[in-house]
């Protein structure tokens, strides 16, 4: 009876394994073991930005409030990070150097990362816990990463390609940075996992998370829910509701936040840093949003390119009947109203949508392939016929 028990229970494990990721339990333990050697990886090589300092005050500034000890406490955690570059590096800019040397501009700088709430408050649970704050934060980044891996196996079914595009760069960078995008980006990503999967609750539910990391989420959530209740998967007045919590979400990170308005937001970000942006806060204008807008030229120079043609060319060919067809175009019109809200094109920003043209691209080819083999399997089926 034992025996059959466990029999039953590998019977069952197999199964479970296959509906889920789609390859043997061998192949499974092989996937998951490089997704945390790559983990391991990124974690041990972070990216040296400067950013980690402030996202080190904004975890510190959630218990204290004290400019001279926040500015302390974010100090020792970066004098302790292992790094090939030293703070020297950009410490000759005015900027850098102020905001490193005076604690009160330092604390006005903070609202620019508390407002990734969700990520400072998942640093600071880590931090209570007792891991050091950017110990913590580089912990999350790498975890993220490996749950995009098995997000990505779980949605295509294909390890080899799986891990091909983990090893992308956009992707991979994931792991090294010291910032919110990992944890938005996964966020969003499982979420889309979960509406190419008929789980619409669980969809929005990950939608309205991912805007405590990033509130510009919020326009990613507002596009996807619009299309649930164009498309029924939702009932309006649910749908509707969901909308206002996005929306109240979004309102209470930047209360409790402390956030600076939008104008002060893309003056620091776009045009030029404010070192006493409560102090003395100035505003951008009309001509230096143009100015700003302008930068996305760049864009040619950066990956955003490549998936650009990626997602173009597979929609093209994906069948009519496929929701990737009509999900790669609401990220289209996401990454361009984010653009025009806030005209940065930073990768780390658009990885998720990298990862949805790589999903859809991975699932077309099997597509062709599965066409290939039913042709193959006709065509012998005629040949014995007539023989």
């Amino acid at each position: 009876m034992q025996t059959g028990a466990r029999y039953v229970t590998i019977d069952r494990t197999v199964s479970l394994t296959y509906k889920w990721f789609g390859c043997s339990i061998f192949v499974l333990i092989v996937y998951i073991v490089c997704c945390m050697a790559l983990a391991v990886t990124t974690y041990l090589r972070p990216y040296p930005t400067f950013d980690r300092y402030m996202y080190a005050g904004a975890v510190a500034s959630l218990r204290y409030s004290d400019p001279v000890t926040i500015h302390r406490i974010a100090l020792a955690e970066l004098e302790t990070q292992i790094s090939p570059h030293r703070f020297d590096s950009v410490a000759s800019e005015p900027y850098f150097a102020d905001v490193h040397n005076n604690p009160n501009h330092f604390v006005q700088q903070l609202p620019f990362f508390r407002i990734k709430l969700g990520y400072v408050a998942a640093g600071y649970v880590l931090w209570r816990a007792g891991v050091p704050i950017l110990v913590a934060l580089r912990l999350i980044s790498a975890c993220c990463l490996f749950v995009i891996g098995l997000a990505v196996l779980a949605l295509v079914h294909d390890a080899v390609l799986s891990f091909v595009l983990l090893l992308t760069p956009p992707v991979l960078n994931l792991g090294r940075m010291v910032t919110a995008d990992p944890l938005s980006t996964t966020l969003i990503f499982v979420a889309l996992f979960a509406l190419v999967r008929g789980r619409n609750l669980l969809s929005a539910s990950l939608l309205l998370v991912s805007i405590l990391v990033r509130s510009d989420n919020l326009i990613l959530a507002m596009i996807l829910l619009a299309w649930m209740i164009w498309r029924r998967r939702i009932h309006l007045s649910f749908g509707v509701t969901l909308g206002a919590l996005a929306v109240f979400t979004a309102a209470c990170v930047n209360h409790f936040a402390d956030v600076y308005g939008w104008r002060v937001i893309m003056q620091h970000g776009f045009v030029k840093a404010e070192i006493e942006p409560i102090n003395h806060p100035v505003v951008i204008t009309f001509t230096a949003y143009l100015h700003a807008l302008g930068g996305v030229r760049m864009i040619a120079y950066s990956f955003m390119t490549i998936w650009i043609l990626v997602a173009a060319a597979v929609w093209e060919i994906l069948p009519r009947q496929s929701i990737f067809r009509e999900l790669l175009p609401l990220a289209g019109l996401c990454i361009m109203l984010r653009l025009v809200i806030f005209p940065s094109f930073d990768d780390r920003l658009c990885v998720w949508a990298y990862l949805l043209a790589g999903a859809a691209l991975i699932h077309r080819a099997q597509l062709g392939v599965c066409l290939e083999k039913l042709k193959q399997d006709c065509r012998r089926q005629i040949n014995q016929k007539a023989r």
